[in-house]
């Protein structure tokens, strides 16, 4: 599906500031020209995207014709994003992956640790959030509190 927003463009500190319009509720993001600026509001909203539908969240309906309230512009971002689109696996496959319980990983799921999404009967995982706690490297076991550190 394509998602198109509106953010407004502005100069700030020597670069190009760009700012979602509306009641989107995600941050900014900025480049160091105007192109690099658009090219990062198109990364920003096709991650913002994804991360409402692994929520099972509809993006919200884009509403048109804004203003610019920073002394900017305002353009047009538009992505085509599905859930098919993010590389996934698994919980099981994850759990192999991480060297843990499928428990485990839905464990991990709930606290936020890592990313995922039904399919039908399946609890799909993102890869990226897989990836990301690999490179974390956590330790076995329970952390050591602080009395007995």
């Amino acid at each position: 599906m394509v998602y198109i927003w509106e953010f407004e463009f502005f100069e700030e500190d020597g670069g190009y500031c760009a700012v979602p319009c509306g009641d989107f509720g995600y941050g900014a993001t900025c480049g160091d020209d105007l192109e690099e600026a658009v090219e990062y509001a198109a990364d920003f909203l096709k991650m913002a995207v994804e991360d409402m539908l692994m929520r099972g969240e509809e993006p919200p309906t884009m509403q048109f014709g804004h203003d610019p309230e920073h002394g900017g512009r305002i353009i047009a971002v538009a992505v085509e994003c599905s859930l098919d689109d993010i590389p996934a696996m698994t919980a099981s496959e994850a759990a192999r992956e991480l060297g843990v319980s499928t428990a485990r990983v839905a464990q991990l799921v709930k606290a936020g640790l890592l990313e995922s999404w039904k399919e039908g009967n399946n609890r799909m995982v993102s890869v990226a959030s897989v990836e990301a706690r690999k490179a974390e490297a956590p330790k076995a076991g329970r952390p050591i509190s602080g009395s007995a550190a």
